[in-house]
């Protein structure tokens, strides 16, 4: 217990000077608004096209079944890298402000935390702060606090975002079916929080290695770049967590469990480098 309170006490004067430096707050309302801006986006889209939308799958539909040689929409979205035919049912059902918003999330999340974590450790290295933190409690402690103040960050960050999109939605939209919007939000929510956490890990390890801020910055986009670049490879995309965000849109529960399972690995991975690097290194 002595370890949590050190740890929350850690966390909690991290995120205060976080909100008194401006910048990560800086960071976390340009995504909430830049998600907010896309939910708007897509509902307009909704409000415009969702009719014409139906109507023309529809359509499609009718000439598939009336001719074998036109595909309908699940077998063309099937076509896609890592789709199959159930999954492409799947989106195809999907409310298109929950489909497009989890899709910016996926794509925006670990930009999110290259810019308010990309100095999660090194800032307290490079200004000598650790030492003095360090006389009160253990580097594991002060590595604890540091990513906890941060997944604090990210949680309350995508959390606004949800909760602003949903209602926002549902005011322009009275008549979604809101108690589904509401559950199909709620649980692709958790969903990036296991993402957020494999990223922010990351971030956490190549902070531990490189000291300079921007440069760890500038390291942090250059490996999210070479991991999204390593996940398109049949051979080796395994390696990459980028390889296993997709599959977090199956409808099946197996599937997207292993897929979060290996996300948490990765996270839980970089996390223990970062500790041992932290650990041995000189503060």
């Amino acid at each position: 217990m002595g370890r949590f309170r050190q740890a929350w006490l850690v966390a909690r004067f991290d995120l205060g000077t976080a909100l008194r430096t401006r910048r990560a707050l800086a960071a976390v309302l340009l995504y909430v608004l830049v998600a907010v801006g896309t939910g708007a986006g897509l509902v307009w889209v909704d409000m415009e096209l969702g009719r014409h939308f139906d109507t023309a799958r529809v359509a499609v539909n009718i000439a598939s079944t009336a001719d074998s040689n036109v595909p309908s929409l699940d077998e063309v979205l099937s076509k896609l890298p890592g789709v199959d035919a159930e999954m492409a049912r799947h989106l195809l059902d999907m409310p298109l402000i929950v489909l497009g918003y989890f899709s910016i999330t996926l794509f925006l999340l670990p930009f999110l935390v290259a810019l308010v974590s990309f100095d999660i450790v090194n800032s307290e290295v490079r200004n000598r702060s650790a030492r003095f933190v360090l006389l009160r409690c253990s580097r594991t402690t002060l590595l604890s606090g540091k990513f906890l103040s941060h997944g604090l960050l990210l949680a309350t960050a995508t959390l606004l975002a949800n909760v602003a999109i949903f209602f926002y939605a549902w005011w322009r939209m009275p008549d979604i079916p809101a108690a589904r919007t509401a559950l199909l939000l709620g649980q692709y929510w958790a969903l990036s929080l296991v993402v957020g956490f494999c990223y922010l890990s990351l971030a956490t390890l190549v902070s531990s290695l490189v000291d300079g801020g921007g440069l760890s910055m500038v390291a942090m986009f250059v490996v999210l770049i070479a991991l999204s670049i390593l996940s398109s490879s049949d051979a080796v995309g395994f390696l990459s967590p980028s390889n296993y965000k997709l599959a977090l849109w199956s409808p099946e529960a197996l599937v997207v469990l292993g897929n979060l399972a290996a996300l948490a690995a990765f996270g839980t991975g970089f996390l223990a480098l970062a500790w041992l690097r932290i650990r041995w290194r000189d503060l």
